[in-house]
């Protein structure tokens, strides 16, 4: 009885004293979402121009950005749910609301670690960062993990020069790395460590090829602190953005002011900012933000209702606070009279 009493309190306190309002930035927040919609659709097109698909059967709206199952230059397994669910156009919305809710706008720079392993949330990342006008220091890492930008001539890189030179992106890498072990390709064929080199060569980027994890996470701190950016957005599970610290495998999703460290040498590039007071939004284990959001978990045909990522939502505490204590009083009366 008294659940079922706790269900209905909820229900009424859901449909009654909670008000929805569309948030301040909505437009921007929209904006963003179409702006990705075009560059993925650019993405798709550009790959499909150059015969390359993926070979996973998919029926996403975007399937085109899923990449292959193995290739020369795959790193690591990833998660084929996972790179489907980031297809979703609005993840670009929501990092328009972490960054705004993390105080960013035009006057301030974001520092962006992004893996190949996720090119439409990078995308996404990139539409909003330019919707809100704010300044970008990217970092990015070649090397994918299964269905990522893992096929050679669609790499992150390839990626990145088509939104630049036909899809009015104003954003690109500062610097690049091989990725995968050690942030120097550790683990990839001599073929897949010559197929990025020679994409890297193609586009005349800054390549950093480091001799060791440590000079990794050296080498992005100090960029990120010589253009003084005011929050971090980490995408994937780079080596150098977690380290080696036993508890990096357990940072949460979403926007945070800071995380516990630790003293390993090879802390990774979210602690080592943090320390120096660095907020950062981690995007890697995407299934849970999505739900946290409201976003679905695979977007099918991207016809969906994400009218609650828009909103924020008012609470009136009052009757909230009637309906817990009698919730209570119920509670201490079935004890006391059990």
């Amino acid at each position: 009885m008294i659940l079922v009493i706790s269900f209905l309190f909820v229900y009424i306190l859901e449909k009654y004293f909670v008000e929805r309002k569309d948030r301040s930035d909505k437009t921007q927040m929209y904006e963003a979402s179409q702006l990705t919609k075009y560059w993925f659709g650019l993405v798709e097109i550009e790959k499909s121009r150059r015969g390359i698909s993926t070979d996973k059967l998919t029926d996403i709206k975007y399937g085109g950005l899923i990449g292959a199952e193995y290739s020369e230059i795959t790193t690591t397994l990833g998660s084929l749910d996972a790179k489907e669910t980031v297809t979703n156009p609005d993840f670009s919305a929501l990092i328009v609301r972490l960054l705004h809710d993390a105080g960013i706008d035009s006057n301030k720079v974001v520092g962006v670690n992004l893996s190949g392993s996720f090119p439409s949330l990078a995308i996404s990342v990139f539409a909003a960062v330019q919707t809100i006008k704010a300044r970008a220091t990217v970092i990015s890492s070649l090397g994918s993990s299964t269905f990522g930008a893992n096929q050679p001539g669609a790499t992150w890189i390839d990626i990145e020069h088509w939104l630049c030179e036909k899809g009015g992106s104003e954003i690109k890498s500062s610097m690049v790395t091989l990725g995968a072990e050690g942030d120097s390709g550790g683990g990839l064929s001599e073929e897949g460590v010559k197929i990025l080199k020679n994409t890297a060569n193609k586009y005349k980027v800054n390549l950093f090829i480091p001799n060791s994890l440590r000079e990794a996470i050296d080498k992005r701190v100090e960029l990120y602190k010589k253009t003084e950016i005011s929050i971090l957005v980490n995408i994937g599970g780079n080596q150098a953005s977690l380290g080696n610290c036993s508890h990096s495998l357990t940072i949460p999703n979403g926007y945070h002011i800071n995380i516990n460290s630790c003293s390993d040498y090879e802390r990774g590039i979210i602690m080592r900012l943090a320390e120096d007071g660095i907020p950062f939004i981690h995007l890697l284990y995407l299934k849970d933000l999505a739900i946290k959001y409201g976003l679905p978990i695979i977007s099918t045909n991207g016809n969906y209702d994400g009218s609650r990522l828009y909103q924020k939502y008012y609470i009136q505490k009052g009757p909230c606070l009637i309906a817990f204590m009698l919730i209570i009083f119920l509670l201490f009366i079935n004890i006391k009279y059990k």
